[in-house]
């Protein structure tokens, strides 16, 4: 890791590019930083912010080696839920427990929070989209009478999780509809049609020349047998 970097963060924004003197009055009230954070821009659509405290600095978000801004990490913050869970696991511990499976959790939600949501559990996790995402997971539950373990499969359901392309590196479409491709694709299609049109005009031309040594081989031809013929 580069020197100041191994405390550093950096933020992406969907659209625009961001104010650095509004940014750098609400970060700090935002985060709740409690030291003093640099923050520059790194690239139209990337901040750079690097902290002097390291209860500041957010391990999830941090900087990796070779990042490349003009291509979008395969990490995303999503939110997973978890429908029909039993009661006895809507322990914030048990439910930052489960999520695991999944991704880093990071929190749950207000509803899970206040308890006025029984039916579903919802928790925000930081998942890879090259992963698989598992659609349900196995929970060993254990009676505290009869001290037997109980096997529980628990559906999960992942609220909004945009998809990546391999290609062009960027989220929101998938390689079959990723529009770089297929502008890529055709200009390939272009220069192997020219190519293919030059081999055949080359090839016509071969036939042309060879043509014309036939018949220039064969007009000796007939010359040599009329002058064989006035010898005689």
């Amino acid at each position: 890791m580069e020197e100041g970097l191994h405390q550093a963060v950096i933020l992406k924004f969907s659209y625009g590019k961001p104010d650095l003197q509004e940014l750098r009055q609400i970060i700090s009230k935002q985060f709740d930083v409690k030291g003093y954070c640099n923050i520059g821009q790194l690239e139209y659509r990337h901040i750079l912010i690097r902290f002097d405290l390291f209860e500041d600095f957010v391990q999830p978000l941090s900087i990796s080696t070779g990042f490349n801004p003009r291509e979008e990490t395969s990490r995303a913050v999503v939110w997973i839920s978890l429908p029909d869970l039993p009661a006895n696991f809507f322990a914030k511990r048990s439910l930052m427990s489960i999520a695991s499976a999944v991704g880093k959790p990071l929190a749950v939600d207000k509803a899970m929070q206040d308890r006025t949501r029984p039916s579903t559990a919802r928790v925000k996790v930081v998942l890879d989209l090259l992963d698989k995402h598992p659609k349900r997971i196995k929970i060993h539950i254990m009676d505290k009478n009869s001290g037997k373990v109980v096997e529980h499969y628990q559906e999960i359901v992942y609220d909004n999780l945009p998809k990546y392309c391999t290609y062009c590196k960027h989220q929101g479409h998938d390689e079959r509809s990723c529009r770089w491709k297929t502008v890529k694709n055709k200009e390939n299609v272009v220069v192997a049609t020219e190519n293919e049109g030059l081999g055949n005009l080359d090839k016509l031309q071969d036939d042309a020349r060879d043509f014309l040594n036939a018949k220039r081989a064969g007009q000796l031809e007939d010359e040599a047998a009329k002058a064989s013929l006035v010898e005689q």
